[in-house]
């Protein structure tokens, strides 16, 4: 356990829109996809005066259930609170799952079935593992015509959040893909990953327009996930390392 922290690289996608993908692929066959290369997809549905409608909501809810994540439906006052609360805690069922997989194969417990004050001290690995592993994480930002009115507090929640990871021990990196992109084109690629966010770009590029999708916004951002684990960027004097999800 006590080298996991230095080879562990935990990968995930935030989705944050107001409603139904209306364009290109289905995005619950991309979030189901990601899953499958270790990417766990988090969605946030934002409303505001109105509703997502059934259609949204039950795509939302389905999307993060296909990802491997969780899903929460809130008001932009909470934006910020949410795209924290849940990044932290979907790192924190990874590491549970990895550490279940682990004494399953060397005691043939998970950790339920320890007695309460092992159990304990498994679940104070999981919270240093939590403080301590790399996240790879791509926040794909709706900016379809309805969400206008909603983008100021999605760039300050994405602030926020980037600024909650940098006081973990773990190197946190953070890649913003918006949808749709200009012109033609599905997404854009707002900034690739770094270790701040850049909020003169975000107040710059982040323009309400068009339709949403969605699909097209996940594969976006599974393809920086994968480049990103074999490029440059990566630590490649740091040895060998495993990816979870």
């Amino acid at each position: 356990m006590g080298s996991l922290s230095k080879e562990a690289m935990i990968r995930q996608i935030l989705v944050i829109t107001d409603g139904y993908s209306n364009i290109g692929e289905d995005p619950i066959m991309c979030a189901a996809e990601a899953h499958r290369r270790g990417i766990v997809v988090n969605v946030i549905g934002v409303v505001d005066k109105g509703e997502m409608g059934d259609q949204g909501r039950d795509e939302a809810m389905s999307i993060a259930d296909s990802g491997g994540g969780m899903c929460r439906i809130v008001h932009p006052v909470d934006l910020s609170a949410t795209a924290q609360m849940m990044t932290h805690q979907t790192m924190q069922m990874t590491l549970q799952q990895v550490v279940n997989q682990e004494l399953q194969s060397v005691m043939g417990k998970t950790t339920e079935e320890l007695p309460p004050t092992e159990r304990s001290r498994v679940m104070q690995v999981v919270d240093k593992l939590e403080e301590e592993v790399g996240l790879h994480l791509v926040v794909a930002i709706d900016t379809s015509a309805s969400m206008k009115d909603k983008i100021p507090t999605v760039r300050e929640a994405v602030r926020d959040l980037a600024l909650s990871l940098q006081v973990r021990l773990g190197t946190s990196r953070v890649a913003v893909v918006s949808f749709p992109g200009h012109g033609e084109q599905p997404t854009k690629l707002i900034q690739d990953f770094s270790d701040q966010v850049d909020m003169k770009e975000l107040e710059t590029s982040l323009q309400a327009r068009g339709g949403t999708p969605t699909g097209p916004a996940i594969r976006h951002a599974i393809s920086l996930i994968k480049n990103v684990r074999n490029g440059p960027s990566q630590d490649e004097h740091d040895g060998p390392r495993r990816d979870y999800a």
